[in-house]
């Protein structure tokens, strides 16, 4: 594993979703507080940055397959710096609609990211590869929401500046230590089609040069959808990908409000249960994951961490006090963070080494459509039908991922 590049990537990853962990944790009461918003209209708000994220990933990651992983990344970056910018200066809900709207088309490029992983490590290092991003989303959530609550008590504007401040860190960071690494995807991918595969090796399993889903999967038109959904073994991993982000998304814009309206936390408070999730995620991601992925198949990682995940969001409602909650946060953290690295990986590991940034954009793709959902989702039934039913549904599909995993992944020969 070429550890320079996989720092870098990994230190700037960080870098910009700390300024996401900042404002993630506030939205639902900025809009409420300063713009009289829903709970409806809150879940809209934040479906609308993986709304630009479903819409965008696909393209970021075709042309990261063919202009390079670089170029996208410091774009994408360029853009989340405009969009919290935008944030921190909303004088409307329409204008905080705008800025989450950007921010999520900056965010898009985390397709390129992913692949950047995969162009600069082995296929037997990949599952902990990919645990650095989602190492990184739990750093980001473990400083992040502390941060933003003790600058909230200022004004909501200054949380969305000091976003602002930290994703131009990382654009600056990006730009003077990132290398370009397509080229080493290239280069492994020209000596393999030289090598004779071994009996067994699973090389149909991706998705073939003769698809066309690479040439096209910028567009991201329904018929390359399907045809990728196809794809033995990939396909499958694919849907539930989706299934689990729309599970876990059920509770993006609601737990913020069941916290202070149902157990009575302030903002402040509520920063440090995202807080508290975040280091549970990292200490995951970041070093468990790399432990258990030694011993235990990724595909039982997978179906564990499903099952973890389904207890812990089923749970949430039902917590009696703050000491039980956070046994129950710990539990989905643990359970999201085994889980999401494996499924990654097992997409990556199965698909056309030529196509990573294809098959990654569709997956990018598909777990946007979940996040776009899930809050909807989330919010009407927060609203329409009560405070637990977010995560009673987002508990039961990722139990029916937990039976639909068990099925593909030992029914696989």
């Amino acid at each position: 594993m070429r550890k320079t590049p996989l720092a870098i990537i990994f230190l700037i990853t960080f870098i910009d979703l700390l300024g996401f962990g900042i404002v993630i944790p506030i939205i639902p009461s900025y809009a409420e507080a300063g713009f009289g918003a829903s709970d409806i209209m809150v879940g809209l708000l934040v479906a609308s940055f993986s709304f630009m994220q479903l819409l965008f990933t696909p393209l970021w990651g075709r042309l990261s397959d063919r202009l390079g992983r670089r170029p996208i990344l410091l774009f994408g970056l360029l853009l989340t710096v405009i969009g919290y910018i935008l944030f921190g200066m909303a004088q409307s809900l329409a204008m905080l609609f705008l800025a989450r709207m950007l921010a999520g088309i900056g965010g898009a490029n985390i397709s390129a990211a992913q692949a950047y992983i995969s162009d600069v490590t082995r296929p037997e290092e990949r599952a902990r590869g990919m645990g650095l991003i989602g190492a990184a989303f739990g750093l980001g959530f473990v400083f992040g929401p502390f941060i933003g609550g003790a600058l909230v008590g200022y004004g909501y504007s200054i949380p969305g500046y000091a976003a602002a401040i930290f994703s131009a860190i990382a654009l600056l960071t990006a730009f003077f230590a990132l290398p370009e690494s397509l080229h080493s995807r290239k280069k492994a991918a020209e000596s393999a089609d030289d090598e004779k595969p071994e009996e067994g090796e699973a090389v149909s399993a991706g998705i073939p040069e003769s698809s066309g889903i690479t040439a096209s999967v910028g567009d991201f038109r329904i018929g390359l959808l399907i045809q990728a959904l196809r794809r033995p073994f990939v396909g499958p991993l694919l849907l539930l990908f989706f299934l689990i982000t729309f599970g876990y998304a059920n509770i993006y814009a609601t737990f913020p409000m069941i916290s202070t309206r149902e157990f009575g936390f302030t903002e402040r408070e509520v920063g440090y249960l995202f807080g508290f999730i975040g280091i549970i995620s990292a200490i995951t991601q970041g070093g468990l994951i790399r432990w258990l992925s030694r011993f235990i198949e990724e595909r039982r990682l997978f179906v564990a961490g499903a099952l973890l995940t389904s207890i812990g969001l089923t749970a949430i409602p039902f917590a009696p006090g703050t000491w039980s909650l956070l046994v129950v946060l710990a539990v989905l953290s643990v359970g999201t963070g085994v889980m999401t690295p494996s499924c990654l990986s097992l997409i990556s590991r199965h698909a056309d080494e030529k196509e990573q940034g294809g098959v990654l954009g569709i997956n990018q793709s598909l777990g946007s459509l979940g996040r776009v959902l899930g809050p909807v989702w989330g919010a009407f039934v927060f609203q329409a039908l009560g405070t637990s039913w977010p995560f009673l549904t987002g508990g039961f599909v990722l139990f029916l991922v937990v039976i639909l995993a068990w099925r593909t992944l030992w029914g696989k020969k």
